[in-house]
């Protein structure tokens, strides 16, 4: 695997960790909202990571060189987050029974996925400097031979 590999495999984890901190800043500020535009509960976003061949290419122990998934994230709704019933007659979106629907997100799970997200992108980039880095010194070395 060559050093311009790693570059390109620490931008795409960049790239995932921003899609999810996109998708749990929306479920964040939506926890609380009864209504969407089209008048149903908020569905909570979740990021679908998956590989696409032929970005990076490493060598296998016989020299052959293989492709190696490049992760692309997609944002998706997702389908099995059951809306929370809360107990509030008062409120203006409350149906018979004096329930409100709310989107089925737990703000401290978002939360602690925050943490988690800006790890991971903390680690990216920090592989990402290690790289330019090594890569800048090479050049230097070949430069003052």
């Amino acid at each position: 695997m060559g050093l311009f590999s790693i570059l390109d495999m620490s931008s795409a984890g960049m790239d995932v960790q921003q899609a999810r901190l996109a998708a749990a800043t929306a479920n964040i500020a939506n926890s609380r909202t009864t209504r969407a535009a089209d008048g149903e509960v908020y569905r909570p976003l979740q990021v679908v990571v998956s590989g696409e061949p032929g970005a990076a290419v490493a060598a296998e122990a016989g020299g052959a060189p293989t492709a190696l998934p490049v992760p692309v994230a997609s944002t998706v709704t997702a389908e099995d987050a059951a809306p929370q019933l809360v107990f509030d007659p008062g409120h203006p979106d409350a149906d018979d029974r004096g329930f409100v629907k709310l989107p089925g997100v737990d703000p401290i799970t978002s939360m602690m996925d925050l943490i988690s997200i800006s790890r991971g992108y903390e680690a990216n980039v920090r592989a990402f400097d290690v790289t330019r880095t090594l890569l800048q010194r090479t050049l230097d070395l070949w430069r003052n031979r």
